[in-house]
């Protein structure tokens, strides 16, 4: 009971702001008044502390709270179908990704390969498609993120025969490329699914917990490659200020882990303000770091993610450093898109609440977990959660299986 509802959506907002908080307003402000005075550090903490603020506010909004109500009319998809197109279409996008693909980093790394190469590897399997396959990366993340991940919970929900057979070949493919943050996309939805089952007990807990840490250990492990042992002979030399700055060298996989965990995104994000003000002279995109929407007003595309990766690491033309959400909101619409932008953020949160479909529920950690690194118009446009939003409000799967329902439901929520 207890895992239920620390993992029940009506928990979302609030631990999500409290993630906010701590990671980019108090260890900023720590960090700044202790070892490492970065005045980027202070912008960055006021913005989350705006932001989180803001969030609160659009989540107490009942903008769209008809649409989750019984009378409510909504299209109706049938389940086998989408189901059957969404795991063809994953199933084709993996045929053709692995066939032209030139190495593939995990294959490479049981090889040998050094960290430098596996890097390169890694930009290389997607984001350096060009011609036709420039649609894969863009494909991957849409299914990944999010459709394969609502599919799962509801192929587990209607215990379909295929249901662990698709979830090997989802976890396979997240680790294949060493990406160690796709793994928790698959992880996280069937989490959520247990927990609301009353099957995620302590017992239970802690098998999961050591698989997805071994995955991660592993990964971690093969992506580092020599440089883990190289790091561990200078990790005593480093301190706090250290931890916070590109130049440290983790001592090993669990470091390693533990760093690109906690330090990375803080720092990532104070960077992004930095190039934001120190290439750009703080003259706002108007939603130009978006491909979409740039090439829809006929702005300049500007990848601000690159810029960071070259302040941080020097130049290379496949690898990006995202930020939190509402650093992109800053640089694009400065204080009025970090407002507007959370408050979004905080209704669409109140949706994952109010909604009766546990698997568009079980995605709400895989959305914040996306927007603690990423931008939200990449997360709307790119990973596919202005679809998922569409189905939530609009449609519904139509099965011949019993729902599971969630602790809570939208009515429950309204009481």
């Amino acid at each position: 009971m207890f895992f239920a509802r620390l993992l029940d959506t009506r928990s979302a907002m609030p631990l999500f702001v409290i993630a906010i908080f701590t990671a980019y307003a108090a260890i900023p402000r720590l960090v700044y008044h202790s070892e490492l005075p970065d005045e980027y550090f202070i912008d960055l903490s006021n913005l989350a502390l705006v932001s989180c603020l803001a969030i609160w506010a659009g989540y107490s909004l009942p903008l769209f709270d008809s649409r989750f109500g019984p009378n409510a009319r909504r299209i109706s998809i049938n389940a086998s179908w989408f189901h059957g197109v969404v795991w063809t279409g994953f199933l084709l996008f993996l045929l053709v990704t692995f066939a032209t693909a030139e190495n593939i980093p995990i294959l490479s790394a049981v090889q040998g390969a050094s960290a430098l190469d596996l890097d390169a590897q890694r930009g290389a399997f997607l984001k350096g498609r060009t011609g036709l396959e420039a649609v894969l990366p863009y494909l991957g993340a849409l299914l990944v993120t999010a459709l394969l991940p609502y599919s799962l919970v509801h192929l587990f929900v209607e215990k379909s025969r295929l249901r662990y057979l698709f979830l090997a070949i989802f976890l396979a493919f997240t680790v294949s490329f060493l990406v160690k943050s796709l793994f928790v996309n698959a992880a996280f939805p069937l989490i959520y699914y247990l927990a609301q089952q009353r099957k995620l007990t302590i017992p239970r807990l802690l098998p999961v917990a050591g698989v997805v840490l071994c995955v991660l250990y592993v990964v971690s492990k093969l992506a580092l490659g020599e440089t883990a042992s190289a790091g561990a002979d200078i990790a005593d030399n480093q301190g706090l200020a250290d931890f916070f700055k590109t130049t440290y060298r983790a001592s090993g996989p669990l470091d390693f882990v533990v760093w690109r965990s906690i330090a990375v995104p803080i720092f990532t994000a104070a960077d992004t303000l930095r190039v934001f003000a120190e290439r750009f002279g703080e003259e706002p995109f108007w939603g130009a770091t978006s491909s979409l929407i740039a090439a829809i007003f006929s702005l300049d595309r500007v990848a601000l993610e690159k810029f960071v990766y070259e302040y941080q690491f020097g130049l290379n033309e496949l690898a990006n450093s995202n930020a939190v959400f509402f650093t992109e909101a800053f640089a694009n619409f400065y204080w009025y898109g970090v407002v507007l932008f959370s408050m979004f953020v905080g209704q669409s949160l109140r949706w994952f609440r109010m909604s009766d479909d546990i698997g568009f529920k079980a995605l709400w950690m895989n959305y914040c977990f996306t927007l603690y690194t990423a931008g939200l118009l990449g997360t709307l446009l790119s990973n596919g959660y202005s679809l998922m939003f569409f189905l939530a409000l609009f449609c519904s799967l139509r099965t011949t299986k019993q729902p599971v329902r969630p602790v809570t439901s939208a009515r429950a929520a309204q009481t």
